[in-house]
């Protein structure tokens, strides 16, 4: 029989889950590790590399993006080259093959004039004495030797370019494309005296306008030599 009570409302019944003793307890909580965040080791494989992805890129990164851009940018088919229209484009870059390599340069020596020969002595047309000065036998050899070069080597030109701004190489065309000077007299073997030879050796050089977006190139020179 129930006993008597006051106050009007029965108490609430006691709760099975916290054994009588006030409102249930909530359970503790556990740690979550990334398996049990994503699923498998593999999502959280996927989200750390996510993470990363948008962290900050490191200087290294930005040199890469920049390297990658530029010879992207560069085209993989090689350009065709006239050296003639490059020199005039590209004078106020300091381009010069016909300036100082061109097939009209005068072979000997003559007062007064800029000659292939006189280069050897500093003569007229020539800033000091040099112990090589050499000009191309004619365009059509010069355009075409220039224009075989670059379109074998165009991959490594394109990778040098991108990563320094300019591209240098000495090699062999297989034939004669050249003549000029050598000085008998270099390192101090005797006096200036110029010795005519042929070659089949050129010296090239490809240079980035600074500062050009799109990246474009240019024949800063390219020339016979015997000198290497």
């Amino acid at each position: 029989m129930p006993g008597p009570h006051h106050g009007g409302a029965d108490p609430p019944p006691p709760s099975h889950d916290s054994g009588g003793a006030g409102p249930p307890k909530k359970p503790p909580r556990r740690h979550v590790g990334a398996g049990d965040e994503f699923g498998s080791a593999a999502d959280g494989q996927r989200a750390v590399a996510r993470t990363l992805a948008m962290g900050r890129p490191s200087a290294d990164d930005l040199e890469l993006r920049r390297w990658e851009g530029t010879r992207d940018r560069l085209g993989a088919w090689p350009p065709k080259v006239s050296v003639g229209v490059n020199d005039v484009r590209y004078r106020p870059n300091n381009a010069h093959t016909d300036r100082d390599h061109g097939p009209t340069i005068p072979l000997r020596r003559d007062p007064g004039v800029k000659t292939i020969e006189g280069r050897i002595y500093g003569d007229d047309g020539w800033p000091r004495p040099a112990n090589g000065s050499f000009k191309w036998s004619d365009p059509s050899t010069m355009n075409r030797t220039v224009n075989d070069y670059v379109s074998r080597n165009w991959e490594k030109i394109r990778n040098n370019l991108a990563i320094a701004g300019e591209h240098e190489d000495v090699f062999d065309a297989g034939h004669r494309i050249g003549e000029g000077f050598v000085n008998r007299g270099m390192y101090g073997a005797g006096p200036r005296a110029a010795q005519y030879a042929t070659t089949s050796v050129v010296r090239i050089v490809i240079h980035l306008v600074p500062g050009s977006d799109p990246p474009e190139p240019f024949i800063l020179t390219a020339f016979p030599t015997a000198l290497g």
